[in-house]
């Protein structure tokens, strides 16, 4: 089985209900299965945890006259990568404004770079991920404010 057709899969349980997908090819089997918001894969060939908790990155304290914060989540498992490259600067900063669809990282998942973009514009309060980290999908890695 080919990893472009795991990455499908896992992509689609995560943006599903499923609790369970389970995929038979030839002598090949996949077994993915969501166990409390985490996305986890079992084969005869992958068979531990895909990843554990990233750390958290300082945050900006929210003010008490700020409205509701926003959070950014990460659609699909993978490593954060907060620049578009090594040695070059950050897609955001801590306090940036940013517009609605605005790239603020990029999740690599399965050799393939997904850009994390903002649903809405708004101030960067706090970068919940630091950069290099795997990542759950659904997990938070911005709070917009």
């Amino acid at each position: 089985m080919d990893s472009e057709r795991i990455k499908g899969l896992i992509d689609l349980l995560a943006e599903s209900d499923l609790l369970e997908l389970s995929l038979t090819e030839g002598d090949t089997t996949v077994r993915l299965f969501r166990q409390a918001g985490a996305v986890q894969v079992s084969a005869p060939s992958l068979a531990t945890p895909l990843g554990q908790p990233a750390p958290v990155a300082p945050e900006v304290a929210a003010r008490a006259d700020a409205p509701a914060a926003l959070e950014v989540k990460a659609s699909l498992y993978g490593v954060l990568h907060l620049t578009p490259a090594v040695g070059e600067p950050p897609f955001v900063a801590v306090g940036e404004q940013v517009e609605a669809g605005q790239t603020l990282a990029i999740i690599e998942a399965m050799k393939m770079f997904h850009p994390v973009k903002a649903k809405s514009a708004g101030r960067i309060d706090a970068i919940l991920v630091q950069g290099g980290a795997e990542v759950e999908a659904g997990q938070p890695l911005f709070r917009l404010g």
